[in-house]
């Protein structure tokens, strides 16, 4: 058999086989003071092979322990080889070292896979995710639909005890940020009115554009942007931090809905929770409103009071309530899918939180313009 062997190394030999080329490692390389170089390795494998199409195996049959030094050396050649189009191949290798080289191995990259797959495979790809992401929220839906009444009736599979605590932090935990904005927007509001009603001599009209901005539109508005950034955030965080844990895995495993544990008693705390904090944030902004036209109008809170009785009709009022509501389901929804589908790493967890944000606040905005329109259409 044709041997070449290495004249400064008895660590490794090379040997030309009728079906290749051989790299036998061979001693102790962690007690050796000099190993072989990655470089002078892939200079005499290619040396030795006759042909270029010849594959190249790495023998770590005659090793006296699996030192990583081993590891790294495999691995270098193997990257060396693979650059000049070699067949790289493994024969009797410690496990430790073949993990170690599997491990260190760059996998082939998405972007390549994506540019060798035809434009219509990625498009069907990306079609079927976007089926599937639409079953998954009607199955949601349907499920929240199912759920609620075993929930009215005390059958469902969650506890009171958090059901309360998730009460105490949709509602009582969210009113200082709801007060700060929504008496700040109100007073905005008040002064921008304040200031062009004032030129034409009409300032007593403020009273009816506070109120009916403030009841059809921005308490609402406001108090559903604060809940998707403060509530829909952290819903979606704790959720994706208990999918990376794998409890609701566990509770699966154990028989309990993860949908009635998790899902539904923060979905009734929103709908719930929403509406009083559209009250309260709708009589803030109004506040605020005549605030400013006491100030800058000196108009009386008695006057402002008696104009918008007569101006801002309890439709209005109707209006916003029921557009919180739809605000909270939403952002609850999707907070909940947004957590329970991400990934089993930290990273998700963030992600989860940032997308639950992004499509809560998108999906509040479209839901007014659709309520505006409807509301538009009916004359009210």
């Amino acid at each position: 058999m044709p041997h070449v062997a290495s004249p400064t190394s008895n660590l490794y030999r090379i040997e030309a086989r009728s079906d290749g080329v051989a790299l036998l490692l061979a001693g102790d390389w962690g007690a050796a003071l000099h190993v072989p170089t990655v470089q002078s390795l892939t200079a005499q494998l290619l040396e030795a092979r006759r042909d270029a199409d010849m594959p190249v195996l790495v023998d770590g049959s005659e090793l006296a322990s699996a030192h990583p030094r081993v590891a790294a050396v495999v691995y270098g050649v193997n990257a060396q080889l693979r650059e000049q189009a070699c067949d790289v191949r493994y024969q009797s290798l410690p496990q430790s070292v073949d993990a170690l080289v599997t491990l260190a191995r760059p996998a082939d990259s998405d972007q390549n896979a994506r540019e060798r797959s035809h434009w219509l495979n990625r498009l069907g790809k990306r079609g079927g995710r976007r089926v599937a992401s639409v079953a998954h929220t009607a199955e949601l839906i349907g499920n929240a639909f199912a759920a609620t009444p075993k929930l009215a009736v005390g059958k469902a599979q969650a506890r009171w005890v958090d059901f309360m605590a998730l009460i105490r932090e949709t509602g009582a935990a969210s009113l200082p940020v709801v007060t700060v904005v929504n008496l700040l927007i109100g007073a905005v509001l008040g002064f921008v009115g304040a200031v062009q009603l004032a030129a034409f001599g009409a300032g007593l009209y403020l009273a009816d554009l506070v109120g009916i901005a403030v009841a059809r539109e921005m308490a609402a508005i406001m108090t559903a942007f604060i809940m998707a950034g403060r509530i829909g955030a952290t819903f979606a965080a704790h959720l994706a931090t208990m999918e990376a844990n794998e409890e609701i895995d566990a509770l699966r495993m154990i028989g309990v809905s993860p949908f009635e544990f998790l899902v539904l008693p923060r979905l009734t705390a929103m709908t719930l929770m929403m509406p009083l904090l559209f009250i309260y944030a709708a009589t803030l902004g109004i506040g605020g409103g005549m605030l400013v036209a006491d100030v800058v109008l000196n108009t009386s809170p008695a006057s402002f009071l008696g104009r918008l009785q007569d101006a801002v009709a309890m439709r209005h009022f109707v209006i916003g309530f029921i557009k919180a509501v739809c605000f909270g389901i939403l952002i609850a929804l999707a907070s909940c899918y947004l957590g329970m589908r991400a990934g089993r790493n930290a990273a998700e967890v963030g992600r989860a939180a940032t997308r639950t944000v992004v499509v809560s606040i998108i999906g509040i905005i479209v839901i007014d313009a659709i309520f505006a329109l409807c509301t538009n259409a009916l004359g009210v």
